[in-house]
């Protein structure tokens, strides 16, 4: 082992850190090598602190969350997997007023709750918990994977209802390159689609506040599950995979291409390409819905990689569009 990765177990805790640790466990993709060394941070500081060491000790690090939108090399990560597993929810604010609620007479109340989210709390239990909560913002989400650290990278959405998670948040504690925390307002991740700051800074979201609006739970939750049955009649259940490959295409390709209602759905030029359905062995593009990549098992990174390449030849050729992948390239291809 390396001498600076001895120091590096001695400052994490010797106990605490796994050594050759297989990846693939951590992925949707369930793809990938091993990580050199292996830490789960399972609070914040945890995550502060492994952050600050391996920029200490000079090691490269990569922060995994839920594991979506992943696809992990084959040759795994050289260097520190940090494992976020921070899981905290907290009330921190609220703020009243007025309110006439359609139908109904003037009231005054808390009508905005404000909670602070620990980067590693998974999607799913944040949205079930501010449905049980009675608050609104997140019930678009539900059934969406990963953690919130993850959602904030991609600003996560729900396109039929055209929501971006981004638009709740207001605030954030971030760690940069050095395992320094800094706080920033919610305008300085110039949220887009699929789109954050972080994915040019490389910080690390260490935890975010959340504005939400005093809701109606039993109309929250059916709102939601409205939403995850859509989810579940789109989108492949029952396989490996990493959610959608590609990003949609920008509009002006829509409207050159002429797509029916002028959708941007990569998973439309990947069908008309001819892939729908398209395997290599056991892997294949779904035929429940074109932009997913799945397998059942027997299959390596490498074979996801070349169907991407393979989709985005095909998708070039033939519409002039080049795709862009959404899922992010872990370690050496």
């Amino acid at each position: 082992m390396k001498a600076i990765y001895t120091e590096l177990k001695k400052a994490l805790g010797e106990a605490r850190v796994l050594e050759a640790e297989p990846l693939y466990k951590y992925s949707t993709f369930h793809l990938g090598g091993t990580a050199d060394l292996f830490f789960r941070a399972q609070e914040s500081q945890d995550l502060l602190n492994a952050v600050y060491l391996a920029a200490k000790f000079d090691t490269p690090f990569f922060v995994i969350g839920g594991g979506s939108n992943l696809l992990i090399s084959d040759k795994g990560f050289r260097g520190l997997v940090i494992k976020n597993e921070t899981k905290r929810i907290k009330f921190v604010g609220a703020k009243g007023g007025k309110e006439k609620p359609v139908g109904q007479k003037i009231r005054t109340g808390v009508h905005t709750v404000y909670i602070e989210v620990d980067s590693g709390v998974s999607l799913n239990r944040l949205v079930r918990y501010s449905l049980d909560q009675g608050l609104s913002g997140l019930q678009y989400f539900l059934g969406q994977p990963g953690t919130v650290g993850g959602a904030v990278y991609i600003n996560a959405h729900n396109m039929k209802k055209g929501k971006f998670f981004g638009e709740r948040l207001v605030g954030a504690k971030l760690i940069d390159k050095k395992g320094k925390q800094k706080e920033v307002a919610g305008e300085y991740f110039k949220f887009g689609y699929d789109y954050s700051i972080l994915q040019k800074t490389h910080e690390i979201v260490l935890s975010v506040v959340l504005e939400l609006i005093v809701g109606d739970r039993e109309e929250l939750w059916l709102e939601a599950t409205e939403v995850i049955n859509y989810r579940n009649t789109t989108q492949p259940h029952g396989v490996f995979s990493s959610g959608c490959t590609f990003r949609n295409i920008p509009k002006s390709d829509a409207i050159r291409l002429s797509t029916p209602n002028l959708t941007v759905s990569a998973g439309y030029l990947i069908e008309r390409a001819g892939l729908k359905g398209y395997s290599k062995g056991p892997i294949r593009f779904s035929d429940h819905h074109s932009n997913f990549i799945i397998h059942s098992g027997g299959v390596k990174a490498s074979d996801v990689l070349e169907l991407i390449n393979t989709a985005k030849k095909r998708v070039k050729d033939a519409f002039g569009v080049e795709l862009k992948e959404e899922i992010v390239l872990v370690g050496e291809f």
